[in-house]
């Protein structure tokens, strides 16, 4: 019964259903309680603190008050009430705006690098970078996406925008035929998803290449898009 019940809930979550107060508290407490069933128990706490955020910011002894919570149910809940402070206290994703500030974005994170990466930057309608995914094959020479795992990512995220980048350990920024392999498979992959690839850049031991500087993405962009593949049957 009470896996019957906490499926249901999953399964609301997953949907994006709307969801009342106490069915939330009842999932944050499935972890803490894996066999139990926390109905009651996200009812009383309710009826102590009267909201979530009141529960998961109440001292520890207080939280303890409530029958059926225990240390380690209270710190649990403690620690979810300190990781939303710590969201609400940071600042967001970087916002870029242009291919200067990307280059700049990027130039910190591939410093140092022993391997060769490869990131995707997903940006929203506001330009904020607001999920990154990095791919590696520890090898200093070669990393290897496959198209499949690009569009995955599209379909999860849905950004407005993806810049994408990568670094050459020891040797020049330069792109390679497998850079403009990748980066034509990853154009395509946006443009039949109505998704904008800005940029590509190569960071290299001599500075960092653009495909968008250089005029080389809209080469790429013009001739791989659907409609230049459908215009000769049109």
């Amino acid at each position: 019964m009470h896996e019957g019940h906490r499926q249901r809930l999953w399964e609301k979550l997953k949907n994006g259903d709307n969801l009342f107060e106490h069915e939330l508290l009842e999932i944050l407490l499935f972890n803490a309680y894996p066999r139990k069933n926390v109905n009651p128990l996200a009812h009383e706490l309710l009826e102590r603190f009267a909201s979530i955020n009141e529960v998961i910011n109440a001292d520890v002894d207080e939280l303890m008050l409530v029958e059926g919570v225990g240390e380690n149910v209270a710190l649990y809940l403690k620690c979810i009430g300190e990781c939303m402070r710590l969201k609400n206290n940071c600042e967001s994703f970087a916002i870029i705006k242009n291919t200067s500030e990307f280059k700049q974005f990027i130039s910190a994170r591939f410093r140092g690098k022993l391997h060769e990466v490869l990131e995707f930057y997903f940006l929203d309608r506001s330009g904020r970078v607001a999920r990154i995914c990095s791919f590696t094959d520890k090898d200093p020479d070669k990393v290897d996406v496959k198209p499949e795992e690009i569009i995955k990512l599209i379909s999860v995220y849905r950004p407005r925008g993806v810049y994408m980048a990568h670094n050459h350990i020891d040797c020049p920024c330069e792109p390679s035929v497998a850079d403009d392999n990748i980066t034509k498979k990853v154009q395509m992959i946006c443009n039949i998803n109505n998704v904008r690839l800005y940029d590509h850049c190569i960071c290299g031991p001599d500075g960092i290449y653009s495909y968008f500087l250089t005029d080389r993405l809209d080469k790429i962009a013009a001739e791989y898009s659907v409609a230049n593949i459908f215009k000769d049957n049109l």
